[in-house]
């Protein structure tokens, strides 16, 4: 969505400590990737509780109060290295950077695993053939294992656009990518009747 809150440089920056830890400790326990699947969640109800991302970073707020509330909300639905590393971080005072904790663990756990997430954006849904073929030129662009993360925008009208963190992928680069949008155009110019040609491009953060 566009007015959701992103993390900065620096939150992320400073929520890295954080997340290494949490993922040191995951590591441990063989749970590195449900945590992530936690943080995920954990940024989405943030998405529809914004009462909750404010709570969580008032100053009005004392930690005492804080902290008793994160136990009551969570101690039952939440790994204990999640909820143990929300507390270390109220205790601190970084309570309000959930997001940019989620986005450093993301990037920690894609640099220890050799992935990548890739943001897609298609007017038209992938079919599997053409998801398959996607992740393959983009591993092959970044020399990663890419995970797709898909969205359906119709105004695009054809094409598509990727972001790869702050990497651009345009299809002066990656031939296999050009061959993908032509895939696109053809079908979103059968499913709208408009044949504009986009270019595979990506969005600075």
């Amino acid at each position: 969505m566009s007015d959701t809150p992103k993390p900065n440089e620096q939150e992320i920056a400073v929520a890295r400590v954080y997340a290494r830890s949490a993922f040191g400790l995951a590591e441990e326990q063989g749970a590195t990737e449900s945590l992530q699947n936690e943080l995920e969640e954990l940024v989405k109800l943030l998405d529809r509780e914004p009462g909750l991302e404010r709570f969580l970073s008032s100053p009005l707020v004392e930690t005492g109060e804080r902290r008793q509330m994160l136990d009551r909300l969570f101690e039952e639905e939440m790994s204990e290295v999640l909820l143990d590393t929300l507390q270390v971080m109220n205790r601190k005072g970084r309570s309000g950077l959930v997001r940019a904790l989620a986005e450093a663990y993301r990037q920690e756990f894609e640099d220890r695993t050799g992935q990548v997430s890739v943001s897609v954006r298609t007017a038209v849904a992938l079919t599997e053939a053409l998801r398959q073929q996607l992740q393959e030129a983009t591993s092959k662009f970044t020399g990663r294992e890419a995970s797709l993360i898909e969205t359906v925008d119709e105004s695009l009208i054809g094409g598509m656009i990727l972001q790869v963190g702050d990497q651009k992928i345009d299809s002066s680069v990656a031939r296999e990518l050009r061959q993908l949008e032509n895939q696109l155009l053809d079908r979103a110019s059968h499913e709208s009747r408009n044949d504009q040609t986009y270019f595979v491009e990506t969005s600075s953060e």
